[in-house]
């Protein structure tokens, strides 16, 4: 599902910045705007980046400061993987609860963008609100499957599944990039081939 949140996010920024440059190119011109396209990129990029985290996550592409982290041992990592896994899910709760709160008050206000487009505001902040929603479902899978392999004794999968990329698959992404994408979560690394 994350895999398809991402093809429509990008036909979604596509079409887009297809939608701006026409607009400035209308304005610049012929001094005519097609009115909008910058209210409907901002709900495009909120909801694409929403719907892109999820996908960052399982490809494990978020950011992390791992200049200690490659140095310590497996199970000190599995240790600080786990916490930071938890308090990204308890981050995007907190925000996937504020975020809930702001369409039900959409909705029960009739609230309506005061734009020439008055766009009912439930329909792109349902959009937005469904995108954490699916990331924070993601993070509890990972959670709970990162826990059912400490609990089988497998922890180099653990890695492979919520940690940081090693030295060697880093390396590997740069000189084989169309086999990353294939690569699903928790696939051996290229050191426990």
């Amino acid at each position: 599902m994350a895999g398809f949140g991402i093809w429509i996010g990008g036909i979604c920024l596509l079409v887009s910045s297809t939608l701006i440059v026409v607009d400035l190119i209308l304005r610049k011109f012929f001094g005519w705007s097609l009115g909008g396209a910058d209210e409907i990129s901002g709900y495009v990029l909120a909801i694409v980046s929403a719907w892109a985290f999820p996908i960052t996550l399982l490809r494990r592409s978020h950011i992390r400061v791992d200049v200690v982290y490659t140095h310590m041992p497996r199970r000190i990592r599995i240790v600080l993987d786990l916490f930071a896994m938890t308090c990204m899910g308890v981050f995007i709760g907190v925000l996937t609860y504020h975020a809930w709160q702001v369409l039900m008050d959409s909705i029960a206000f009739n609230a309506i963008s005061n734009t020439p487009l008055q766009v009912p505001q439930w329909i792109p902040q349902s959009l937005w609100f469904a995108g954490y929603l699916f990331f924070l479902v993601t993070i509890v899978v990972l959670l709970a499957c990162s826990l059912w392999l400490l609990a089988r004794r497998r922890p180099r999968e653990v890695g492979g599944l919520i940690g940081i990329h090693s030295v060697e698959e880093e390396i590997h992404e740069e000189v084989h990039p169309e086999s990353m994408a294939a690569v699903s979560p928790g696939h051996q690394t290229m050191q426990e081939k």
